[in-house]
This record gives structure tokens, sequence and C-alpha cells, in this order.
């Protein structure tokens, strides 16, 4: 099985809707970090032009690849985010640290 790890960078005040938006795909779960940066979209209310952000990053099997990546745009489209990114990086292994184990065929 193919693994994909998708990245996105939203605003944090988005964080629980796009939470729904992934479950309703079938995510079956993701790692959230704050970050802070600027872009095509800084915050200049603020001395540091920093805005908050979250990192949310997930892994999906190849096949499920696009339809979140179409979730999640489609998301932040209609939702008028106004800022984000999102990547998509081929995983060469998955490994279980419970089991010590590669991830081969989990609900990804």
């Amino acid at each position: 099985m193919n693994i994909k790890r998708i990245t996105t960078i939203v605003p944090a005040d988005y964080l629980d809707k796009f939470e729904r938006c992934l479950r309703a795909v079938g995510v079956p779960g993701m790692t959230i970090d704050n970050v802070k940066g600027f872009g095509e979209h800084a915050n200049y209310f603020s001395s540091d032009l920093l805005r908050s952000n979250v990192r949310i990053e997930v892994y999906v099997g190849e096949e499920k690849c696009n339809e979140v990546c179409e979730a999640i745009t489609r998301f932040a489209i209609e939702s008028h985010t106004t800022a984000g990114i999102l990547t998509i990086e081929s995983i060469d292994r998955l490994i279980d640290l419970n089991t010590g184990q590669d991830v081969l065929n989990v609900n990804l």
C-alpha cells in the first residue's frame, strides 16, 4: 500500500469545521500543531505580522488521497478561509510504535 501524508495549514479558527470535514470523508485520525507565519495575508494588526494557524497532518492510502484533497479544497473555498496551503508527500515507511510493525493495511 502506498501511503500519503497530507499536510494542511489553515487559520486556527477553522479547526473544528475542518475536523468535521475530514471525518465526513472517513479520515481516521489527524495530528495538529499550532504554528505562526505569514504569507499572502499578513496580520497587519500585530507588530510581528504573524498569523496564528494550525498545521494538520493526516495519513491516507494512495487510493483515498484525491478524495481527501478534494474535500479539503472544497472546504477551504466554501469557508472563504482566505489563507492556507496543502501539500501531499509520499511516505516510504510507516511504523506502528505500539507493535513495531509496518502499517500496511489499516483504515488509511
